[in-house]
């Protein structure tokens, strides 16, 4: 038996079937008109609302771009209209990939609460260029994202003794990238050779996170200053130190120099051998 009810005899359930969850659409969120702010059951105080959603407060036209994201950017960019170069265009465009690429790169607890520390590492490594490698094996994890099988859940055995930042897509690991190494308590081996964004906080997070485990480190082509070095120095495990030639930087060579008499047992090369592998599989 079919019913053919009349548009006029299902009106008066459309407010039922439309309220039966908190999701609203944006055409529905228009129909109902802004609503009082709630915070655990009671009103959004007065007093901490922004100054452009006070009652009495006046506001223009240009409000719609400082609600939700406040951003000087864009008003300053309309005040340029007239006078807008081609210059000022390329240094906005590179001010939103660096945006772009910082938000790529962030730690994500979803991730590492699904797969781990270690699997979640070998998941934002390889899926951007570098090299893994798990304890007790001898071939790298690499490849391109349609090629690598890794697993979407945990797995056990997915120890990361190594990582080859050497060829990090777009333009290098940047500080909130390096996050994604924390927990990775049996990483000896890292390289970062030819990041540029690699700096003194970079090592000083890497000391943090990987001081007590990290044996071998490759920073070639980074930003290293004297405050690096100190950075470097709380690395206990440290015993192999590869950087690029400091030349004239008086500054520079006296850290290291320094470092190597607090240190005699880390040895610091500029050469274009690379020894951290050998050792690392000898076990010395």
């Amino acid at each position: 038996m079919t019913l053919n009810l009349k548009p006029r005899y299902l009106r008066p359930l459309y407010p039922l079937c439309r309220s039966y969850c908190d999701y609203k659409s944006i055409y529905e969120r228009d129909e109902a008109g802004p609503q009082p702010r709630k915070v655990h059951g009671r009103l959004y105080p007065e007093w901490r609302r922004p100054w452009i959603q006070r009652d009495g407060e006046w506001s223009s036209k240009l409000s719609v771009f400082i609600e939700k994201s406040p951003s000087m950017h864009i008003l300053n960019a309309m005040q340029k209209i007239p006078h807008l170069t081609v210059q000022d265009i390329k240094e906005w465009w590179g001010q939103m990939k660096m945006i772009q690429e910082i938000e790529n790169q962030r730690y994500l607890p979803e991730r590492v609460a699904a797969l781990g520390s270690n699997l979640a590492a070998v998941h934002f490594f390889t899926y951007r260029n570098c090299a893994v490698r798990i304890k007790g094996q001898t071939e790298w994890i690499e490849g391109d994202i349609t090629t690598l099988n890794l697993p979407d859940t945990y797995r056990d055995g997915y120890l990361v003794e190594a990582v080859n930042c050497a060829k990090f897509h777009h333009n290098g690991i940047r500080y909130e990238g390096l996050q994604n190494l924390s927990g990775l308590s049996l990483l000896k081996w890292l390289s970062l050779k030819n990041n540029k964004h690699v700096d003194v906080w970079c090592l000083d997070r890497i000391a943090g996170q990987n001081g007590d485990s990290l044996e071998y480190l490759n920073i070639e082509g980074c930003n290293l200053c004297p405050g690096g070095v100190l950075a470097i120095a709380k690395m206990q495990a440290l015993k192999f130190l590869k950087i690029s030639d400091p030349g004239d930087h008086v500054e520079l060579q006296a850290a290291l120099s320094m470092l190597e008499q607090e240190r005699p047992s880390l040895l610091i090369t500029a050469a274009d051998i690379d020894i951290g592998d050998n050792v690392l599989k000898e076990g010395t």
